[in-house]
């Protein structure tokens, strides 16, 4: 049988530290984020017409950052350094900030039919993946 001699905490005799997972909460906070902002392009925006049926800049947007953040757990866990997630993760931060800014603008000043759930629920994702964005770059300096 074989004894722990020299153990130090984190350490199991012979097998080395034990291994943290590279994927940290608030980077699975950003693709879940990115999932609930797809979500809301499928469902309708305004006038019963989803984002896809209805185009714009805004929605490209959110797009754009929906996939990109949902992203962010892969690229961290198949990274093998950290500076490409530190600099993925700072670009989507900022970025989400304009688009929460024209996103709280389209809610200021809603269409003529007024605005539905899948607007609603593509901006909780981006607030989410905001926040989420901010927490996973502080947490890396």
């Amino acid at each position: 049988m074989e004894t722990q001699q020299n153990s130090r905490p984190g350490m199991i005799s012979g097998t080395g530290p034990i291994p943290r997972p590279r994927v940290h909460l608030a980077e699975w906070l950003l693709g879940l984020g990115g999932l609930v902002a797809l979500v809301g392009l499928f469902l309708p925006w305004a006038g019963g017409e989803s984002s896809f049926e209805a185009f714009s800049l805004l929605k490209l947007l959110v797009l754009v950052a929906a996939l990109a953040a949902a992203a962010v757990p892969f690229i961290v866990a198949l990274s093998a350094r950290t500076d490409l997630p530190i600099v993925w993760q700072t670009f989507l931060s900022t970025f989400m900030l304009l688009l929460v800014a024209l996103l709280a603008i389209r809610l200021l000043w809603p269409p003529s039919g007024g605005l539905e759930e899948g607007f609603f629920i593509a901006a909780a994702g981006c607030l989410l993946i905001t926040v989420a964005g901010w927490a996973a770059v502080s947490r890396e300096y």
